[in-house]
């Protein structure tokens, strides 16, 4: 594929001060971003120290603000604190605007604990995003979650195309090498769409083997703040330039936002 999507994930995660200092403007560092060639975005709902909360007072402002300065496609997150109801970390799915919703497809060992997604979970959000008319996103932590798409797809709650999320590199989960992403690529349906996600990058150069392969790309703070020369990026909208600037030397096209909907799958 000669074309490659850029998704930004501008917000770093609870207490990460050490990836943006300070309070962010998520539409402002949206915005930088739409403008670098970004053409999706997964957004948290966060409040304003940046925490994870189930008010989506300030999200649907964010939301509001990006919409009307942006054609960005905008996906929600489910994630949550592990005392987080199931509607709780739903709450994303029912703000006017969200297209996209991110759908964690198991449980998986992280950075000391487990990230709890079991079966009857996942078949639960996913049908909350089919009840608001939002794609999933699939996260794949690991080969087992790539086949539990299968069987979403056989209860009737995916539809093609499928959009997986390859998380690697994330602290005592599935480490990043050519050869791990390969595997992984090679099992995926041949017309599912994937992105390449890692936890703390080393820049474009973490990317190089996906944009050869024809995969799609996420960067931004909630991911790693850092770019190739090892710098701290300024901005999301630094993180988003370097991997388009990279992209277009490995020969790929970065699209814009419709384009994206129609490679994703997403009516309008």
């Amino acid at each position: 594929m000669d074309e490659v999507i850029i998704c930004v994930a501008p917000c770093p995660g609870d207490n990460q001060k050490e990836r943006f200092p300070g309070k962010m403007d998520v539409p402002e560092e949206v915005r930088r971003s739409y403008d670098a060639g970004a053409s999706l975005v997964h957004l948290h709902v966060r409040d304003e120290e940046g925490c994870q909360t189930t008010d989506t007072t300030i999200f649907q402002a964010q939301v509001k603000k990006i919409r009307a300065v942006t054609r960005l496609v905008i996906e929600g997150s489910t994630g949550g604190t592990p005392e987080h109801t199931l509607a709780q970390r739903c709450v994303s799915l029912a703000v006017p605007g969200i297209e996209m919703g991110s759908l964690n497809m198991g449980s998986v060992n992280m950075a000391g604990g487990v990230y709890q997604n079991p079966m009857s979970d996942i078949r639960h959000y996913a049908a909350e995003m089919q009840k608001n008319h939002i794609k999933p996103s699939m996260i794949v932590f690991d080969l087992s979650m790539i086949y539990t798409a299968d069987r979403l797809k056989e209860d009737g709650l995916l539809a093609e195309p499928l959009v997986y999320n390859l998380v690697l590199d994330v602290p005592e989960a599935l480490p990043f090498s050519p050869k791990i992403l390969g595997f992984l690529v090679d099992q995926l349906p041949w017309d599912g769409v994937w992105f390449l996600i890692r936890h703390h990058a080393p820049g474009r150069r973490g990317f190089q083997e996906a944009l050869e392969m024809g995969g799609h790309v996420r960067v931004g703070y909630e991911d790693g703040p850092f770019l190739h020369n090892g710098q701290r990026a300024r901005s999301n909208a630094e993180l988003v330039e370097e991997i388009a600037g990279a992209a277009r030397e490995a020969g790929r096209r970065v699209v814009d936002c419709e384009r994206a909907r129609e490679i994703l799958g997403i009516s309008r």
